[in-house]
């Protein structure tokens, strides 16, 4: 029995003619761009390598689809917007996920292969298989291609931490209610050194924020000194991770660190001036005013030594705002503690600096150490919006914790390849701090008819597109000999 067509929906007329829709257009693509993405494939080389990493127990001979295409579809495929892998079962047929993977588009496939891509069933038996020694290998690979994308090694890094909830609604491995966020989910650990991606570790949300960085800590340092023995290391991270075994940790092996602290009475008290001070500015000017002060700190119990404490009083129309920051940086001018004294100038009581003569933290000022050294640490988090909100990292809906993982990791490769390609295709363009969904909408989701003939496959773009400068200029880029 023939099967029925579905009755379309009538549209609005165009003056005297009828306007209609079908999906008979042929072998189309709506992501053309994906071919930007397989030339940053080829120059990190980040496909067969992901391969490699992963071991495949299956036979090969009786394989269909290899595990480089499997990969090479569902981070792809992550890259362009497809969040799920049900998404695959549409997708397999798509000539522009044919192509990255490495087959001719299937309607007019020379080779006699008509098989599609991998079904979303085969991409699941693959999330399943993988274990926690692969998780470790991955991650490995994420801080081999930072740090081979730097020609020369760099004189200082400095590595933000921070962690971030991610919600989960099903009964997974490891489900736990946090009660700051408020909700049963996970608490995956994230660092990042400027844009690159080095870490992503899935936890339960039973832990703390810190929970894991030290032995992450100890492994990433070992990694990077191992190629670049000489550069100068800093970690940077909010209160959360200024716990005393990472921060002893980091002084015995010669890594800065710069944490924020959470406020108490004690830390108050040492402030109490400056904020007294910004209060009178608040009532003077106006606005929020903010007076910086250096100072050692020690807790009673938990810490093995004092440290130099940045605190920030800030006061404004909503009151009070006491901030500190933590560090061991060391002292590269010999500057003096700066303590104060008060004195009378022409009847008015003034405060002028001491000498103390006891080494200070690196910055002679401040409100200058909290602003360059501690404060850029909020453009990690735009970071972390690009892997959860546009690469849709928190799909963690497998019932296995390690699956979840391994999930986590695939939004993170489809990270370096979308990073890939606003490092090495954007730089130095009015584009070059594009996200990666901008990065997206502009270069990957461009219509395409695709031809296939004996000798060539040609992705006709359309020919109205805003953005084929941008994308001529970018794949120029990716294609030119290294």
């Amino acid at each position: 029995m023939a099967q029925r067509k579905r009755k379309r929906p009538v549209l609005k007329r165009l003056r005297r003619q009828a306007v209609d829709f079908d999906f008979d257009g042929g072998t189309l693509t709506t992501d053309g761009g994906l071919l930007l993405l397989r030339e940053v494939d080829r120059r990190l080389d980040l496909i067969r390598r992901l391969d490699q990493a992963i071991p495949d127990p299956r036979d090969p001979l009786h394989t269909v689809h290899p595990q480089a295409e499997l990969l090479t579809s569902r981070i792809f495929a992550i890259a362009a917007g497809y969040e799920d892998g049900n998404d695959h079962d549409a997708l397999r047929h798509d000539p522009a996920f044919q192509v990255a993977a490495g087959r001719v588009p299937a309607e007019h496939n020379y080779d006699g292969d008509h098989s599609p891509l991998a079904s979303p069933s085969t991409h699941s038996r693959l999330e399943n298989r993988i274990d926690t020694k692969t998780i470790l290998r991955l991650n490995e690979l994420l801080v081999d291609l930072f740090l081979e994308s730097y020609e020369q090694p760099p004189e200082e890094i400095i590595l933000d931490y921070d962690a971030t909830d991610d919600t989960i609604h099903g009964n997974q491995e490891q489900r736990h209610f946090n009660g700051f966020y408020d909700g049963y989910c996970f608490l995956p650990l994230y660092v990042f050194c400027d844009d690159h991606l080095l870490v992503s570790h899935l936890r339960p949300s039973k832990v703390g924020a810190a929970h894991h960085a030290r032995p992450i800590t100890k492994l990433l340092i070992q990694k990077i000194r191992s190629r670049w023995p000489d550069v100068k290391i800093i970690i940077r991270g909010d209160s959360g991770f200024a716990i005393e075994r990472l921060m002893r940790w980091c002084d015995k092996n010669d890594v800065g660190y710069v944490f924020g602290l959470q406020h108490n009475n004690v830390l108050n008290k040492q402030i109490a001036c400056e904020m007294t001070q910004a209060q009178i500015r608040h009532g003077l000017y106006g606005g929020t005013q903010s007076v910086f002060k250096w100072f050692r700190y020690r807790t009673q119990k938990s810490w093995d030594c004092s440290r130099w404490v940045v605190g920030k009083a800030e006061y404004s129309s909503q009151g009070t705002n006491p901030r500190f920051v933590v560090t061991n940086l060391p002292s590269e001018e010999g500057i003096v503690d700066p303590t104060y004294r008060r004195v009378t100038i022409d009847g008015k009581r003034v405060r002028q600096l001491q000498d103390a003569g006891t080494l200070c933290s690196v910055a002679i000022n401040p409100e200058e150490f909290y602003r360059t050294r501690y404060c850029p640490r909020g453009e990690m988090e735009n970071r972390i919006k690009e892997t959860q909100l546009g690469l849709f990292a928190d799909r963690t809906s497998c019932s296995r914790f390690v699956a979840n993982q391994f999930r986590l990791m695939l939004s993170s490769f489809a990270y370096v390849l979308l990073d890939g390609v606003r490092r090495l295709g954007l730089s130095d363009t009015k584009a070059a701090r594009l996200r990666v969904d901008t990065i997206r909408l502009r270069l990957l989701k461009i219509a395409a008819r695709v031809r296939v003939t004996s000798r060539r496959v040609v992705f006709h773009m359309a020919s109205h597109c805003p953005s084929e400068a941008l994308y001529e200029h970018v794949m120029q880029r990716l294609c030119r000999s290294d």
